[in-house]
């Protein structure tokens, strides 16, 4: 139980170190078109006020978006490879990303012309995070199925210092 938390706590926090990053590399994009296109750069706060609406929305997002559809993912199957998983927890994560944009956009009153673009944009922007929660968390358990426990008792007495 305890190795199935930490794997999904890992899983966790490599998503939304993904999800970060994702948005610094997209405000490097809009800064190299905005000074090659000799635009408005933004101001000195923009790339940290982007940065950090991403890290806000990215804790929000891990509970009702990655852990949903990773846990979706392993439920799927009997015994589920990390391939399966990561097939079947990706098109669950695009499907609840658009839903939520689609909720969001039509919240927000954006014109309806855009809603199926946000929809698209938050189902691609998802992809990276689910992927590497689902390796992560595959990962981990894997690791911990083959690492000796070094605090139980049957492991104290089959090592060769105990004999």
């Amino acid at each position: 139980m305890v190795a199935g938390i930490a794997r999904h706590l890992a899983g966790m926090v490599v998503a939304w170190l993904v999800f970060v990053a994702e948005a610094i590399v997209g405000y490097l994009g809009l800064l190299a078109y905005a000074v090659a296109t000799g635009s408005d750069l933004g101001g000195p706060l923009a790339g940290l006020l982007l940065v950090l609406i991403a890290a806000v929305l990215g804790v929000a997002l891990v509970p009702l978006l990655f852990l949903p559809a990773v846990a979706v993912a392993e439920a799927a199957g009997r015994r589920p490879g990390t391939g399966r998983v990561v097939a079947v927890a990706a098109p669950v994560a695009v499907v609840l990303a658009a839903a939520y944009a689609v909720v969001g956009a039509i919240v927000t009153r954006v014109p309806a012309e855009y809603v199926p673009l946000v929809a698209v944009i938050a189902a691609l922007i998802v992809l990276a995070p689910v992927v590497l929660y689902a390796l992560t968390a595959r990962g981990v358990g894997w690791v911990a199925r083959r690492v000796p426990r070094q605090w139980g008792g049957s492991a104290v007495a089959l090592s060769p210092e105990a004999g």
